[in-house]
Formats: structure tokens, C-alpha cells, sequence
């Protein structure tokens, strides 16, 4: 049986944009890319020749009756207006994370997308790759006993070090409100953390500011040596309880000289040592009874750069009937994961977590190899 491609559009042609635009125009049949659009104009133009689909406005886009699906990758602050937009004119929203920088936003465009009967999913989507399947592969089969505790670690820089012609191509959102690395890097390690075991119980710690007046290091920057505030947690230390019973910390900070990630998962009869779940290729190490630590093959398609694939796991969803393995749900704990932190600095007081979601259905290893991969999305 063919199933129709889902025509889709994407609003935000910035520096993620290419990756989307390649893998939505070719990697995945169905879907049929049909135009993007940005607020600055020469973006989507550019992006538009690149990939070969339609150079459009939002409005064009919106009032396209044939597109269904619409993906939103503006900068975190223009989420929510965009995402009200997309679902205002009732079609299916993909947004990059966070969904919004607060709880209440995010509620109210759940409410939009329930009455106008439209699925709201948010990024990231790399949990749906290789190596995070992979991971809850072995976890759900027991291959380390029974899992006790998770160990959570992200470190890494963002240095303004940019010129003026960089600064006209590319704005420094990471610095700004809801795209801290909390935000920003957080959602790939709480997401793929919600894939293997659901959703969290109770979380406690603290989300921070570091530095926040700091000047502009590059001397090429006509704002160079100025200060410039950090308008975002740039810090974040916590511990947290999940329902399943698993307890862990999460510690991630953008203030460090070097890049180090780190996710370790520990059993009752071995530990797991996963990739960085910011890529869909990343290596994962098995320990058992005290031997020496090995690397575990990955057993699952999509090792390759794919994001989009949620954005494909929606068209499915759409053309077959059944639950997108991204939900709304998922990216709203997210976000009120970070929240209760940002909270219990202010009171310190352990915060327990209000909302819930069912744990995705695992993608299927069983057609792996070329384009028939895409099968695994449909079961």
C-alpha cells in the first residue's frame, strides 16, 4: 500500500535549517518538503534555491491549505509565537526546544492543538537514532540487571568570540533567555533519559547564572571588550527520583574550557556507558561483573545524522492513525524538569513533578539496511 507523503514546510532557516531541509528533502519518503521561510527573507531565499523547494512567506505557508505539517525552528524566544501561529491555522507543529521558556505558554498551545485537533510535539529527536535505541534495547532486556541509578554529566563552552560578520549571520541565542545550555543541551539528555525509564518523580538542586555581565573577546567585534548580560541559567546541578524507582544526578554547564559528556547507567549486574545523546551515532560500553569495559555494536537503524526523524515519526503518525513516539507530553517534563530546579533554588525545597507521559514505543532493529530503514518508523 503507498501512503501519501505528508506535505511539509519548515519556518526558521537559521544554522540548524541545513540539516532538517537535507534529511526532510531526502532521507525520509514520507514526507514531501515543500517551502520554507524565515523573518529575514534572504535566508529562506537561500535556503530555498539550495534544497529546491518553494522560497515562502510564514503567511504563504500558513494559509497553504495542502501543507500539514509545519516545523518550527526559530530561536527559543519566538517558540511560542510561532508554534500559536502553526496551530492557530490548524496544522501539526513540530518545534526545536525547548516547546516555550515557561510552563504556562506551554500549556496554552496544548489547549490550541487539542481544539483545532492537530498533534504539538517538541525536539529533540535524536532519542528515535542508533545508539539511544540501541541503549533502551539493552536496558529493557536486562542485560545490566536491574538499572539502580543514572549519572548525568555535560560540560562545555560557549565563548563569545565572534566577529561582527558572524554576529550579522548568526545571533549568540545560547546567551539568551530559554537557550541556555539547560535548556538547550538538557533536553537531549532528559529526553533520552524519559525514553529508557519515564517520567520523573521528585527533582532538587540548582540552576544558576554564572558570570553574568562578560565582555565581547573578539577584537574583530565593534563591541569588543563591552559587557553584554548572560540572560539565561547557564548552570545546572541536580539530583532527582523517577518513578520507576531509579534515582540520579544531572549536571550540565556551559562554563567550562572543555567538552566532556558523560551518561552512565548503573545495574544490579553491570553498567552501561552511552553516547553523547546529542548524536545519533554515539558509542556505547558495556561493563559486566568487573571486567574490563567493552563496546556494544549498535543494533538499531539511523546512525547517521537524521534529525527530522521525529518530524518523519509524526507523518507516519498522521498517514497510519497512531501516537507520534514524540509528544507533547515528553517535552512539557522537560521543561517542567528544569522549572522545579530553577524553583527549589529560589525555596529549596524537592519539587514533585506534576505531569506524566507514556514512555515512546521503541523504533523496530528489524529492517535496517538503505532506505528500507524508513520501515521501522511505520511499525
Amino acid at each position: 500500500m503507498k501512503y501519501r507523503p505528508v506535505k511539509t514546510a519548515v519556518i526558521g532557516c537559521g544554522m540548524i535549517s541545513d540539516t532538517y531541509l537535507q534529511n526532510l528533502s531526502e532521507k525520509f519518503s514520507i514526507i514531501d518538503l515543500v517551502g520554507c521561510a524565515d523573518m529575514v527573507d534572504e535566508k529562506a531565499k537561500a535556503q530555498a534555491e539550495k534544497y529546491g523547494i518553494r522560497h515562502m512567506t510564514v503567511e504563504e505557508i500558513l494559509s497553504d491549505e495542502e501543507i500539514e505539517l509545519v516545523l518550527n525552528l526559530t530561536y527559543a524566544t519566538a517558540h511560542v509565537e510561532v508554534s500559536r501561529a502553526i496551530l492557530g491555522a490548524k496544522k501539526h507543529c513540530y518545534t526545536e526546544k525547548m516547546m516555550s521558556i515557561d510552563l504556562s505558554n506551554a500549556a496554552e498551545l496544548k489547549k490550541l492543538a487539542d481544539k483545532n485537533g492537530v498533534m504539538f510535539c517538541a525536539a529533540p529527536d535524536t532519542f528515535l537514532g542508533a545508539s539511544q535505541q540501541t541503549a533502551r534495547y539493552l536496558i529493557d532486556r536486562g542485560i545490566i540487571g536491574e538499572p539502580v541509578s543514572v549519572l548525568i554529566s555535560l560540560t562545555r563552552g560557549y565563548h563569545l568570540i565572534k566577529t561582527d560578520e558572524e554576529d550579522a549571520v548568526r545571533k549568540f541565542s545560547v546567551m539568551y533567555e530559554g537557550g541556555g545550555i539547560p535548556y538547550d543541551m538538557g533536553g537531549y539528555y532528559l529526553h533520552q533519559l524519559f525514553n529508557m525509564f519515564g517520567p520523573v518523580d521528585s527533582v532538587c538542586g540548582f540552576c544558576y547564572t554564572r558570570n553574568k555581565e562578560r565582555p565581547y573577546l573578539n577584537p574583530r567585534n565593534s563591541h569588543f571588550n563591552d559587557n553584554f548580560t548572560v540572560n539565561t541559567p547557564n548552570t545546572i546541578s541536580a539530583a532527582f527520583m523517577m518513578d520507576c524507582g531509579i534515582s540520579g544526578t544531572f549536571q550540565i554547564s556551559s562554563e567550562y574550557s572543555t567538552t566532556q559528556s558523560l551518561f552512565l547507567v548503573s545495574g544490579t549486574e553491570g553498567q552501561l556507558e552511552l553516547g553523547d545523546p546529542n548524536e545519533f551515532d554515539g558509542p556505547i560500553y558495556l561493563t559486566k561483573n568487573g571486567s574490563e569495559k567493552m563496546p556494544f555494536p549498535l543494533s538499531h537503524p539511523y546512525s547517521d545524522s537524521s534529525r527530522g526523524i521525529g518530524a518523519a515519526d509524526m507523518a507516519w503518525a498522521i498517514r497510519c492513525g497512531r501516537e507520534s513516539r514524540l509528544s507533547f507530553e515528553m517535552g512539557y517534563h522537560a521543561l517542567e524538569f528544569i522549572t522545579a530546579v530553577n524553583d527549589c533554588t529560589k525555596d529549596g525545597n524537592v519539587k514533585k513533578l506534576t505531569t506524566k507521559f507514556e514512555r515512546p514505543k521503541p523504533i523496530s532493529s528489524e529492517y535496517y539496511g538503505g532506505t528500507s530503514m524508513e520501515r521501522s518508523l511505520f511499525i
